[in-house]
């Protein structure tokens, strides 16, 4: 049996090489993108609500110096420095969490909790939480409190026992 030999040619190492002043500009570009979302983001929410409460205004010369100065406002924002760093107020309008009864109670396919709730919501447990959730007792109610948590969930914790279930609204 004859072989072969095939010469193989030596791999080279390649590297993404990027020069360092392009490098700085991409993360200024980056940096710029984060930073400027938010903050315009906020700038936009401020101003209308300002507007909102413009147009309550019964004169028009008041109305149209209220509109105005909103408008202003948002084309040149002011910018304290005392104010870096500091979380934003709370919004008044915005609901940190609800309390409801339990109308019913049913289990998915998965032996997860569905939640009926007396205000019309329907609250599905998540599947990644697998917090056995029981039934009370009949003629017994189920009070039920609905919290935001982190990054867009929502806790559900039942009146009377420990431990908090992980819920997302499905009506």
């Amino acid at each position: 049996m004859l072989r072969r030999s095939v010469r193989q040619k030596p791999k080279r190492k390649t590297t993404l090489t990027i020069r360092p002043v392009r490098r700085i500009s991409v993360l200024a570009c980056i940096s710029l993108v984060l930073v400027a979302g938010p903050a315009h983001a906020d700038r936009a929410a401020d101003a209308l609500s300002e507007f909102t409460r413009c147009a309550g205004i019964a004169l028009s010369s008041e109305r149209l110096a209220c509109f105005d100065t909103a408008a202003q406002g948002l084309a040149n924002p002011a910018t304290k420095a005392e104010g870096f760093g500091k979380p934003p107020p709370p919004r008044p309008d915005e609901v940190a969490q609800i309390r409801a009864t339990v109308l019913e109670l049913a289990k998915t396919a998965r032996g997860r909790a569905i939640f009926i709730l007396d205000n019309g919501q329907t609250w599905r447990q998540i599947d990644g939480d697998d917090t056995d959730v029981r039934e009370l007792l009949p003629g017994k109610t189920m009070k039920v409190t609905i919290a935001a948590a982190l990054l867009n969930s929502y806790s559900l914790t039942i009146e009377g026992r420990n431990g908090l279930i992980k819920v997302r609204r499905l009506k």
